[in-house]
C-alpha cells in the first residue's frame, strides 16, 4: 500500500484497507477464461495448475517439486515469523513527511529486537531520521543508514521478495510500476524499482531478475511452505494478458508455490487494486487470520466472510480478527483494522488507534496467535490516513 497526493486523501477514506482490503473477496467455483491470456512465450501445455481460486498442483507433482519443475533445488518464501536478519524501511520524503513520526516509533521498538536498515536520500534526511528517531524513544545510532535514490517510502512494495533456495537466502527483484499508475502520473517510481538490486550488492546477496513480472510484496502471503494467497485484480491490473494458471506456474518456478489462492474484488478508489495483507496474514503455515467487521451496516463484511470461507475450504485453519469500529483522524473517519501487523525475532507491532478497550482487545488476540512474542501496539494513524500500515513500510530480510 501507499499514499497518494494530499489532495487524493479523502478519495482514499474506507479505499484506505477496510473498503480496499475487504472488498477482497474469494470462492471456489471454476472460472472462465477471461481472466486473461497466456502469454505467448509460456506453452499452455506446461501449466502445472489447475483452473480456480485454489489452485493446487495436481496430483501427480511431488510436494518438493524438485523434479517436477525440472530443478534440482527445494525453493519456498520462509514465513514472516521465521528467524530475520533485519527490517529495512525507507525514510519519507518531504512530500510524505507527514509519516516521519510514525517511522520513528516503529524503529523505536524494531531496534530492540534485531537491526533496523534505514535508506535515505542524503546526508539531509539522515540527520532528519536521526533527529525524529531520537524524538520518539529510539536510539538513532542503533541504526544503519544507508545513502540511495528512492521516489517514496512503501518499501514493502517497492522492496525485494526474499527466498530460501536450499536453505540459502536470494534475493529476488520483480517488477514495480508505482501501484500500476493508479495513484497518478505525478507519483515517480523509476527509483523505487532498482533499490532491490543496490540491497543485492549491499548484502552480497544471489540475485535474481524478474522485472517482466510485477509483483508487489504487499500482495502476497505465504505460508512458509508453499501456500500463496494474493488478490487476483492487483496481479491481473499490473499484468494484463496473464491469466491464473500462467501466473501460478510462474510462482511455483520461482517462488516454490505448490498451492496459489485467489482473492478477488477492491474498492474502486484503492490504488493497490486490493493488496492482501490489510485483511488476511499468515501466523504460521497452517492458520490464517482474516478480518471480521462488526461496524453496523459495512458492506463489506460479507465479503470477509466469504474470503473466510474460502480460506477453510483450502484445508487452512483460520482466525478472525475484530475490525470493531472507526476512529477520526485528520477529518477522515478510518477502519480500526489491526492487520496489517510486523513479525519479527520475538516481538509483533500493530497499530494502535486510541481506543483503548479495542486496543487492548487486539493485543490480546494477538498475545493468543503470537504466544511466545512481545505485542507492541504503535501509534501509526497517520500511516493509515495515508494509504497504509506498519507492515507496508517495512521490510523484513530473512536469515
Amino acid at each position: 500500500m501507499k499514499t497518494t497526493l494530499t489532495s487524493l486523501i479523502p478519495v482514499l477514506l474506507c479505499a484506505l484497507v477496510l473498503a480496499c482490503s475487504s472488498k477482497a473477496t474469494a470462492d471456489l467455483e471454476t472460472l472462465s477464461q477471461d481472466d486473461g491470456v497466456v502469454p505467448d512465450n509460456l506453452d499452455s501445455g506446461d501449466l502445472r495448475f489447475v483452473e480456480g481460486d485454489i489452485v493446487p498442483f495436481t496430483d501427480s507433482l511431488s510436494p518438493d517439486l524438485s523434479s517436477d519443475v525440472g530443478r534440482s533445488t527445494f525453493l519456498r518464501v520462509p514465513g514472516e515469523w521465521e528467524p530475520q536478519a533485519a527490517t529495512w524501511m525507507q525514510w519519507p520524503t518531504q512530500w510524505e513527511a507527514s509519516m516521519r513520526p510514525d517511522f520513528a516509533r516503529i524503529i523505536a521498538v524494531v531496534q530492540q529486537y534485531q537491526p533496523v536498515h534505514l535508506l535515505v536520500l542524503d546526508g539531509a534526511l539522515e540527520q532528519d531520521a536521526r533527529a525524529r528517531i531520537a524524538e520518539f524513544g529510539g536510539d538513532p545510532d542503533d541504526v544503519s543508514y544507508h545513502t540511495v535514490g528512492y521516489d517514496n517510502s512503501w518499501l514493502r512494495d517497492n522492496g525485494p521478495v526474499y527466498v530460501l533456495r536450499d536453505g540459502e537466502v536470494e534475493l529476488q527483484d520483480w517488477g514495480f510500476d508505482g501501484w500500476g499508475g493508479n495513484f497518478g502520473a505525478d507519483v515517480t517510481f523509476k527509483l523505487d524499482d532498482v533499490v532491490p538490486s543496490f540491497l543485492a550488492n549491499l548484502l552480497h546477496l544471489p540475485y535474481v531478475d524478474h522485472n517482466d513480472y510485477i509483483l508487489e510484496r504487499g500482495n502476497l502471503e505465504a505460508s512458509g511452505d508453499g501456500v500463496l494467497v494474493l488478490n487476483w485484480d492487483c496481479q491481473l491490473d499490473r499484468n494484463p494478458g496473464w491469466d491464473k494458471d500462467a501466473t501460478a506456474n510462474l510462482f511455483s518456478e520461482h517462488l516454490g508455490a505448490t498451492k496459489v489462492i485467489w482473492a478477488h474484488g477492491h474498492d474502486p478508489a484503492d490504488g493497490t487494486t486490493g493488496h492482501i495483507d490489510g485483511i488476511l496474514r499468515f501466523v504460521d503455515a497452517d492458520t490464517v487470520a482474516v478480518a471480521r467487521s462488526l461496524i453496523p451496516g459495512d458492506p463489506n463484511a460479507s465479503d470477509m466472510d466469504d474470503i473466510a470461507d474460502t480460506i477453510a475450504h483450502s484445508g487452512l485453519e483460520v482466525v478472525r480478527m475484530d475490525v470493531p469500529g472507526t476512529v477520526k483522524h485528520g477529518g477522515v473517519d478510518l477502519p480500526a483494522m489491526y492487520m496489517n501487523w510486523l513479525v519479527g525475532n520475538g516481538f509483533v507491532a500493530a497499530m494502535a488507534f486510541g481506543n483503548e478497550a479495542w486496543d487492548l482487545a487486539a493485543k490480546e488476540t494477538l498475545a493468543g496467535l503470537f504466544p511466545n512474542r512481545d505485542i507492541h501496539l504503535v501509534d501509526t494513524v497517520e500511516l493509515w490516513l495515508n494509504g497504509g500500515g506498519i507492515h507496508c513500510v517495512t521490510n523484513d530480510q530473512p536469515l
